[in-house]
């Protein structure tokens, strides 16, 4: 009999400001998202200095915290401990049903096959399409471009920050999961499916230091998202563990806000740790 494992989620962002913020107002997406075979258990945000948080959900159904410190202060950092329990082999498999385009500007997944801040229409994604020889409605082309992203694109941690767009990373063909996940959805939407990316993380047997996961999920006509990880060439499985679904990163960014202060601010510390529970 399968029994349900059960994992922590430690996710530490610290961010630094070269001259104290005067305020700060924030939406945080941090929580991960219930779904087929991942149960949350629990999950706690501790922030400092203290704040105001209120818990809402956003256009995408992601839970959002809206955290806003009043007080000056130099550095702001939030702690989101998650528990969270996987049944492994229940994720979502299978094939996915081509859309029929009359239907599928009837409903609201019509949102995912539009362009997107970061995932515009671009004639090299056209290019890429026809270099790869992919069909339009045809999920073994997905599935074909999923592997094949890999092999013409150069996986390099910190080639590329979360601004990139979509047309550099075509150009240079290097980048991380968000770029990979970016590239896909592109595809996806140029074949007439709609696509949706995700943020969370890849959930290991055994405790390790990690960092936040993106992949793609493409919706069938019968309702289903399946899941397709680019970085990884695979479908996704019951490691993966959602946090926010949305157009592209634009909508799901773990934190995006604002700060009154005479400087800039400076890039984030975030560290991840996953550790499995009970065993």
């Amino acid at each position: 009999m399968v029994s349900w494992r059960r994992y922590e989620i430690v996710h530490d962002s610290i961010h630094h400001y070269a001259s104290d913020a005067a305020r700060s107002r924030n939406e945080v997406r941090l929580q991960p998202l219930p779904r087929n075979g991942v149960q949350l258990e629990s999950f706690r945000l501790v922030v400092t200095p203290a704040a105001e948080m209120d818990a809402q959900v956003d256009h995408f159904g992601n839970p959002m915290w809206l955290v806003s410190v009043e007080a000056p202060h130099s550095e702001l950092r939030l702690t989101a401990f998650s528990q969270v329990s996987i049944l492994p082999g229940d994720a979502p498999a299978g094939e996915a049903i081509p859309w029929n385009p009359v239907r599928l500007r009837r409903t609201p997944a019509v949102e995912f096959r539009l362009p997107s801040p970061r995932v515009p229409e671009l004639a090299a994604i056209k290019a890429l399409a026809k270099d790869m020889g992919l069909m339009e409605g045809d999920w073994e082309s997905l599935v074909h471009a999923n592997r094949e992203l890999r092999l013409r694109f150069e996986y390099s941690p910190g080639s590329t920050v979360v601004s990139s767009p979509l047309e550099e990373i075509l150009e240079r063909r290097v980048g991380v999961c968000q770029d990979f996940a970016h590239v896909l959805i592109a595809l996806a939407r140029h074949l007439g499916w709609p696509a949706r990316y995700v943020s969370g993380y890849l959930v290991p047997e055994e405790e390790s230091e990690g960092l936040s996961h993106a992949w793609v999920e493409v919706g069938s006509v019968d309702g289903r998202w399946l899941g397709l990880d680019p970085t990884h060439q695979s479908a996704t499985g019951d490691w993966h563990v959602a946090v926010a679904v949305g157009r592209d990163y634009s909508d799901v960014s773990p934190m995006r806000g604002v700060f009154v202060s005479e400087s800039p601010g400076m890039p984030p510390e975030v560290s991840v740790r996953i550790a499995a529970l009970d065993q």
